[in-house]
């Protein structure tokens, strides 16, 4: 698999067939629509193709928003590339590029990566939403020699459409377990572990204080069962989000104990994986109260992660 950027690539000699779209989460929806792309290159003796933005759209579009991500632009790479597409185009959405018509963009399309087919989702636009080529594109189903694929079908869980959305809507009510299932994987955080409160370790529950990533979007404030990857190595936890009501803290932070486990880690990358959602996050009375629950908590999660 190779990444290219659409600004500089060069003519590709071999046929291409493409997907477009910002593929957040890379999640059963997305996954279905690569396994189509990839299909129709073998059928077609082409080389596949993921044509995906550097950055968010709504970000250009709408400076003020807030949206969070689902996954940083390396974790969205690797998961895109798990599907064994051959390349990954990589554009930086613009004020300019949202201008481009959908006829516009197809032209640069056929002359930079010799397109002969685009797989869209059935839900997928592109291109200027004021302009009506899409729509008549869509309906002739080809435009330029180019074949336009509009797939039809809708995934579901628990009767949820699945869409980035509503992962980011299940992971802002703590329904980890859904958006999990919606992302056919755990949902993860990539950081680093850095210097917390040491509040844990006199409860006897030492955690790992994880720096809160920048752009991706966090489970809601409570108590998760969880699982952290360290070096290669995967271990069950438990992992608090929030400001700790008990001690009243101003910062949000992410605190995770890890069972059977005394290393140093400080400064070390982890990967944090989130399982299922236990309780909400609350204020105790004294400390040996607090000190129960998550013995409670640690019993909950073991039963879960078993």
């Amino acid at each position: 698999m190779e990444i290219l950027k659409l600004e500089n690539i060069s003519e590709l000699h071999c046929r291409t067939v493409a997907s477009i779209g910002m593929f957040d989460g890379v999640h059963k929806g997305h996954q279905y629509i690569l396994n189509e792309l990839n299909n129709l290159a073998k059928n077609t003796d082409c080389k596949s193709l993921v044509i995906t933005f550097a950055n968010h759209p709504r970000k250009v579009l709408n400076p003020q928003s807030d949206i969070k991500l689902l996954q940083n632009i390396e974790e969205r790479f690797q998961k895109i590339a798990e599907s064994k597409v051959d390349y990954i185009v990589s554009v930086d959405f613009t004020k300019d590029f949202a201008m481009l018509s959908p006829k516009a963009f197809l032209d640069i399309l056929k002359e930079k990566i010799n397109l002969s087919a685009l797989v869209l989702g059935y839900d997928n636009n592109f291109g200027n939403p004021n302009n009506t080529d899409l729509q008549e594109i869509s309906s002739q189903g080809h435009y330029k020699g180019i074949k336009i694929i509009q797939l039809q079908k809708a995934l579901y869980e628990d009767d949820i459409e699945i869409s980035s959305t509503q992962i980011r809507k299940a992971l802002l009510e703590g329904n980890v377990a859904l958006a999990g299932k919606m992302l056919s994987e755990d949902y993860s955080l990539y950081s680093t572990v850095e210097q917390g409160f040491k509040v844990g370790r006199t409860l006897g529950y030492p955690t790992a204080n994880i720096a809160l990533p920048e752009e991706k979007i966090l489970p809601k404030n409570g108590v998760y069962a969880s699982r952290i990857e360290i070096e290669g190595h995967i271990y069950s936890s438990i992992t608090n989000i929030g400001f700790c009501p008990t001690f009243k803290r101003e910062k949000q932070s992410i605190e995770t104990f890890i069972f059977n486990f005394n290393k140093d880690i400080y400064a070390k990358k982890v990967k944090l994986y989130f399982v299922d959602f236990l309780r909400e996050e609350q204020a105790f009375n004294c400390v040996e109260d607090l000190k129960k629950q998550i013995d409670i908590d640690v019993n909950n999660a073991k039963n879960i992660l078993a």
